[in-house]
């Protein structure tokens, strides 16, 4: 149980932290477009890096993680009721 909590708030952070992150990549740093799409007008030839490629994964995998951590809690605790 302490562990789960503990993987919702470590999925929060991360999913408050990544969103964060790809609202600068658009409106700061330019590296992504508004549409999500990688920002080649900035160099032909550029192609996404790793770290850029995690924050996608992170945008999309957090809240996933935040939102399975929260139905495992609601079962665990209706179960425990019973």
């Amino acid at each position: 149980m302490h562990l789960t909590k503990s993987l919702a708030g470590l999925g929060g952070v991360a999913w408050i932290g990544s969103w964060y992150l790809m609202y600068l990549e658009i409106t700061r740093w330019h590296h992504v477009k508004p549409s999500l799409a990688f920002n080649s007008d900035m160099a032909p030839d550029a192609h996404p890096g790793q770290a850029l490629l995690l924050l996608y994964v992170a945008c999309v995998g957090a809240p996933l993680v935040v939102l399975a951590t929260a139905v495992n809690l609601i079962i665990h605790s209706r179960r425990r009721h019973r």
